[in-house]
This record gives C-alpha cells, structure tokens and sequence, in this order.
C-alpha cells in the first residue's frame, strides 16, 4: 500500500514530531489539522513539517531582526551607540 502522507499521533511521536499530549494539544488549538480514521486521529506529515521551526535562527532571520528593530529604534547619541558596541560585543 502507498504511503497516504498520514500518521497515527503514536507514529508522529516515534518519528520525534512532539510528544503526544502536545500533539493533542495543537489539534485542539486548531495549529494542527487532524482526521479521525476509523477509531485512529491522523495527521499529515506534511503538517506536522510545517510546525517545524529552526532550533537556531538562520543568518537571514538574525539579518531580517535587525533591519525590524533599526526601523523602529530612536536615534542614539554617540555614548548610547558605544555602550551598545560594547553589550553586543560582550565587554
């Protein structure tokens, strides 16, 4: 038989997805579309990919961050901009 793209919860949680109850949880809050099969809830893997976020922020979203708080920061005097060098350099 084909793969159908869905998975039983206890095959989501083996594939390392979430743990169960996160997985009921996110259903319930509607964040993860679910089908009932017979007696089985199942959800497509495809969904539980798009819940998927990176553990550590790529480059371009540490880029697109900052553009985000440069367009909203009030200007800063020359002792505010050195104090800021020093925090983000670890002084």
């Amino acid at each position: 038989m084909p793969d159908s793209g869905f998975l039983t919860l206890q095959e989501a949680v083996a594939d390392g997805y979430a743990a169960y109850s996160t997985l009921r949880k996110y259903i319930a809050q509607g964040k993860l579309p679910a089908v009932k099969m017979g007696a089985r809830i199942k959800v497509r893997r495809r969904d539980l990919d798009a819940l998927l976020t990176p553990a550590r922020p790529t480059d371009d979203a540490v880029d697109v961050a900052i553009a985000r708080m440069l367009a909203v920061a009030p200007p800063l005097s020359t002792e505010q901009i050195h104090k800021l060098r020093d925090v983000l350099a670890g002084a």
